[in-house]
């Protein structure tokens, strides 16, 4: 399938839909800072749409299926598109035939809580917890993620969690090490933010 890319604030949709029956979901909504669209046609029985507070469509885009490259197809298809991202941007809508099939409403906003790293369990003392008060919300995911010291780079250690107190930093992945960096990303599906970040030395 041909793409192109192209580079701002958007949203990666992924989702499914049977033409069949004409049932469909969003499955998950994650800000980008990157677009890759299909050159192709896509169903133009099966759209997203965006809407701001109003109800008023801020885009409209037929959904292009992702079709396995081997083996049969059933009557579900899966699909991803990006969608623009703009200050109006309320909720993304999934029709079917003019249908509403599904609604993807962004989480809140403003974090809440707080984070810290806690101290290692007696039975496991090579795993750092994240101790904390952040609550579980609609549609909000977390990252964990540590940066070794002498890395450049941020090292996922966990995503799409409900809760990052449910999560811990397995030290044995940096062997030798002097000092990780451990931070929390949280995303609503329109933003990701930095909630959290701490130094651990050794």
């Amino acid at each position: 399938m041909a793409r192109k890319m192209d580079y701002g604030k958007w949203a990666q949709v992924i989702g499914k839909y049977d033409l069949q029956t004409r049932k469909g979901s969003i499955l998950s909504m994650l800000p980008s800072k990157v677009a890759f669209a299909s050159l192709e046609g896509g169903e133009p029985r099966v759209r997203l749409r965006g809407l701001d507070a109003m109800q008023t469509v801020i885009f409209d885009i037929a959904v292009t299926p992702m079709t396995p490259s081997c083996g049969p197809t059933g009557p579900d298809f899966m699909f991803e598109e990006f969608v623009p991202v703009t200050p109006a941007l309320q909720n993304v809508k999934l029709f079917i035939d003019e249908s509403e099939a599904a609604t993807h409403v962004p989480g809140a906003a403003d974090p809440k809580g707080q984070l810290e790293l806690g101290r290692p369990l007696t039975h496991r003392q090579h795993h750092i917890p994240l101790d904390g008060n952040v609550p579980a919300a609609e549609n909000v995911a977390y990252m964990l993620q540590v940066r070794p010291e002498g890395d450049t780079r941020w090292h996922t250690m966990a995503a799409g969690v409900a809760q990052p107190s449910t999560v811990d930093v397995d030290i044995n992945q940096f062997p030798g090490v002097a000092a990780i960096d451990v931070r929390v990303l949280r995303t609503n599906g329109l933003e990701t933010l930095e909630i959290f970040k701490e130094r651990k030395e050794f």
